[in-house]
């Protein structure tokens, strides 16, 4: 068999996922424990709103590379999230090797980088904006039983704050696209400045620069000329998520004897969800846990129950994907050594 860069890379990343198993084997050995003393029939439920959520994120994708007039593959963009789960822990970069697969998956389909690029950017903005307002409510559960944080606070600002500037650019490409091109290549010249002070490759080119702008100026029209029906749809769809979300919570509480009112639920899930996103760790490995934790004690849940449910909650949301990441992204390359004989004889 001929060894390729594809097949090096596939190999570093098995390293890679081997490696993290190994180091956090600690904690899988603790969930295991912990999911066989639970009410097996609430966790089965729990394993099917897993698999619910999973299929709305490849529904989310789909809505928006329809809206973007990309080939809207829902199960495969189910698989690609999953594998862009698995990227960000396995191999972090600051949250951009995440959209790493799709970007592969556009470079395997000859679609324009460039333009899924941008349906990323509008999923955060999508996922993000649905996200806060679940974590406004939680936020203000806290503070109406007296038990909001500073720290807590000061993350909600920061996500706030990075969405508002997602928001932005899109607004500014909406409004005045000759603006975002001027601030664009302001902010170019700058890293570009700053790369030359370090002795570091520059970032971006002015051409990278440009073809940016022009993507999501082209965006704009493509939203513009598709409607509102269309337009709004990724929107309910990321809503529908948080709501699945929200019931895994609830129904694995449920499998260890806790019943969570709703303010507690939405609390605990809002902070949860906000560290998973701004943490210093891949995937909030040894964050989450602890705010949760520190969450559900403060709102009366005993420790024994909140170190339990925090346990398989996490099981299910960060090692479960990362696991099923893992094998997406070995049949996603299955699937594309498959097809190439196919093109090859059609």
């Amino acid at each position: 068999m001929k060894l390729t860069l594809r097949h090096l890379i596939y190999a570093v990343l098995a390293l890679l996922f081997a490696r993290f198993v190994y180091l956090n084997r600690g904690q899988l050995v603790e969930i295991a424990a912990v999911l066989r003393s639970g009410v097996w029939y609430f966790l089965l439920i729990v394993a099917f709103l897993f698999g619910l959520a999973v299929q709305n994120q490849g529904r989310l994708y789909s809505s928006i590379y329809r809206l973007l007039h990309l080939p809207p593959e829902r199960k495969k963009l189910s698989a690609i999230f999953l594998v862009s789960r698995f990227m960000s822990v396995a191999a972090p970069s600051g949250g951009l090797s995440g959209a790493v697969p799709f970007i592969q998956d556009a470079r395997r389909r000859n679609l324009g980088v460039g333009t899924v690029l941008v349906a990323n950017l509008i999923y955060l903005i999508v996922w993000y904006s649905t996200f806060t307002l679940v974590l406004l409510i939680g936020l203000l559960h806290l503070f109406l039983v007296h038990d909001l944080q500073w720290f807590e606070v000061a993350e909600a600002i920061i996500l706030i704050s990075f969405t508002s500037l997602l928001v932005a650019i899109l607004a500014l490409a909406w409004l005045a696209p000759n603006w975002l091109s001027a601030i664009l290549h302001r902010i170019t010249h700058f890293t570009a400045r700053i790369a030359t002070w370090l002795n570091r490759p520059i970032p971006l080119t002015i051409a990278q620069t440009e073809a940016l702008a022009n993507e999501l100026t082209h965006t704009i029209y493509l939203i513009r000329h598709a409607g509102w029906r269309p337009a709004l749809r990724p929107f309910a769809i990321a809503l529908l998520n948080e709501l699945l979300n929200l019931l895994i919570l609830f129904f694995v509480a449920l499998a260890f004897g806790v019943q969570m009112s709703l303010g507690v639920l939405v609390a605990t899930y809002s902070i949860g969800i906000l560290f998973f996103l701004i943490s210093p760790t891949p995937g909030g490995l040894g964050f989450v846990e602890g705010i949760l934790i520190l969450v559900m004690t403060s709102l009366g849940i005993a420790d024994e129950s909140a170190a339990t449910i925090t346990l398989a909650y996490r099981g299910f949301t960060f090692w479960l994907p990362f696991i099923l990441g893992f094998f997406a992204l070995r049949r996603l390359e299955q699937q594309t050594k498959n097809a190439k004989p196919n093109i090859e004889l059609s």
